[in-house]
């Protein structure tokens, strides 16, 4: 699907683009389901609850949100 919006100057929200040229720009959007959001979520009641945010608690956090985290190549 695509869509064509005319871009106004950037206001003072971060969140704002605009291009600034009298060229056509192209802006790529993707957008995914909320699934991390509670993972975030997550990492905040683990913290709330004195849990130490260690590379092992956050391994284990993830694993509830169908993701493999990569490993260094040995060697």
């Amino acid at each position: 699907m695509t869509d064509e919006h005319e871009a106004s100057e950037r206001t003072a929200d971060p969140a704002v683009s605009a291009d600034m040229t009298d060229q056509p720009a192209v802006m790529l959007s993707t957008f995914t389901p909320d699934l991390y959001v509670q993972y975030f979520r997550d990492l905040q009641d683990m913290i709330a609850g004195g849990q130490a945010p260690t590379p092992q608690a956050n391994v284990q956090a993830m694993s509830r949100y169908a993701t493999d985290f990569a490993r260094k190549p040995e060697g």
